[in-house]
């Protein structure tokens, strides 16, 4: 059971932590945005997709496109606004988000876990001797992975999560992931994924989206996110592509689907804990409804 704390005995707010709470989302705000953060990501994309740069760039164009959501919430976010609160950097209650670090570590872990195991039960061939070596490796990429995120998050989890919460839970999480996985798609073209490797490849992100808003929720700031971003690309990766051999197209989908669903579970599962619906964070929005469906 995880501590209410910050429930039952609240920070004391200060003014660089109070926000007015959540506010009917300015939509022509969010385009621009998004609009923003979709032309910075194609404009590193493009010259890849053409030819003009050699494949050898793309691991140079991925932590730039990465910068792309925070570049725009800058651009887009009030004046007069305190920087920090707007785009959820400040941190409310250490105790919580150390307990949204230990939630994350758990349920990063358990998915793919599950994943495996489901994988198993289908008949798909386990290949977990080469795990080892590549779990060796994860704190180091975990660490890489999580800078990366940190202009990603700022921007969706962090001053788009803000302008979206007045929606409710679900729909704002949802919403969320779905504008973050179009966002990725001028890479993923780049890229030169195939249709099923695509679909796979957004629909994980619109599937665990609502897990990382349910994570900087909780822990009323954008970190515990950036930290679940951060093991979404490595502890979740090594997992899922380390511990099964090639399914067939039926298993495939079978895996797919599952884990999408585990990827809702775990969201739900954290909001029940805790009962989030009604858990406040000095400069996190106040009281907000976060069950609304």
């Amino acid at each position: 059971m995880l501590s209410s704390s910050s429930a039952s005995t609240p920070l004391k707010p200060t003014s660089a932590m109070v926000d007015p709470g959540p506010s009917a989302p300015d939509f022509r705000r969010v385009a621009i945005f998004m609009a923003i953060a979709i032309f910075l990501s194609s404009a590193l994309s493009l010259p890849l997709a053409l030819g003009l740069l050699p494949e050898v760039f793309l691991a140079l164009l991925v932590p730039l496109a990465q910068l792309a959501p925070l570049i725009a919430a800058l651009f887009v976010r009030r004046s007069g606004t305190h920087l920090r609160t707007e785009l959820a950097l400040a941190v409310p209650s250490w105790s919580q988000l150390l307990l949204a670090v230990a939630v994350a570590v758990g349920l990063f872990s358990l998915v793919p876990t599950v994943r495996f195991l489901l994988g198993i039960a289908i008949g798909v061939p386990s290949m977990l001797e080469a795990l080892p070596p590549v779990l060796v490796a994860v704190p180091i990429v975990l660490v890489m992975q999580s800078v990366f995120a940190i202009g990603e998050e700022v921007g969706w989890r962090g001053w788009l999560h803000g302008q979206l919460r007045s929606l409710g839970f679900w729909p704002m999480a949802l919403l969320i992931g779905a504008m973050w996985a179009v966002w990725h798609l001028p890479v993923l073209i780049t890229l030169g994924l195939d249709g099923r490797s695509m679909i796979t490849y957004l629909g994980t992100i619109l599937a665990a989206a609502p897990l990382l808003s349910a994570l900087r929720d909780y822990s009323g700031t954008v970190w515990a996110a950036v930290l679940g971003h951060g093991l979404l690309n490595s502890l979740r990766v090594a997992l899922e592509q380390n511990t099964l051999g090639v399914p067939t197209q039926m298993q495939a989908w079978v895996l797919d689907i599952g884990t999408w669903v585990l990827w809702i579970l775990a969201a739900w599962l954290l909001l029940r804990l805790r009962g989030l619906a009604r858990v406040d964070h000095p400069g996190s929005g106040g009281d907000s409804d976060l069950t609304g469906g």
